[in-house]
C-alpha cells in the first residue's frame, strides 16, 4: 500500500536505515544480495513519503547486515519508534524488507504490524530511530 500525499505538506512515511558499512556489504555479496540496497532505494523511490538513509557503519556488526525502519510524522517529519532488524543480508529478507517498506514500514503504531514473517526472527528490538543530522 502506497500512502499518497497531503495536499500542501508531508504525507509521512517510512523512514528506512541501512548499515552500508564494510561487514554489512560483505554479508549482502556472499549471501548473493550485493544489489539489496538498491532494491530497498528502489521501494523507497515508489513509496510516497519514505526516506533513505544509509550509515557506514552503525556498530553492530555481530548482527550481521542491520536495517531500521521508523515512521516519519507527516508535517514534522520527526521519526518515531524504530524496529531494528538483524540479519537482512539473505535474499528472502532483503525480499522482505523491500515488501514492508513498500507497504509503508511500522506505520504510525510503530510496531512491526505488518512484519512479513520471514523478519520476524530477526527483530532485534524496537527503540531510538536514527538521528539524522
Amino acid at each position: 500500500m502506497t500512502r499518497r500525499p497531503v495536499p500542501g505538506g508531508d504525507a509521512g512515511g517510512p523512514l528506512v536505515a541501512l548499515c552500508i558499512g564494510h561487514r554489512c556489504a560483505a554479508l549482502r555479496r556472499l549471501a548473493g544480495t550485493a544489489d539489496g540496497v538498491d532494491q530497498v532505494a528502489e521501494a523507497v523511490r515508489h513509496t510516497t513519503g519514505a526516506v533513505l538513509v544509509t550509515a557506514g557503519c552503525v556498530g553492530a556488526c555481530d548482527r550481521a547486515a542491520v536495517a531500521g525502519l521508523a515512521w516519519r510524522e507527516p508535517g514534522t517529519g520527526r521519526p518515531g519508534p524504530a524496529v531494528w532488524l538483524t540479519e537482512v543480508q539473505t535474499p528472502e529478507r532483503t525480499a522482505g524488507l523491500v515488501a514492508w517498506v513498500s507497504a509503508g514500514g511500522p506505520g504510525v503504531t510503530g510496531t512491526s504490524a505488518g512484519l512479513p514473517e520471514c523478519l520476524r526472527t530477526v527483530v532485534a528490538g524496537v527503540g531510538p530511530a536514527p538521528r539524522l543530522s
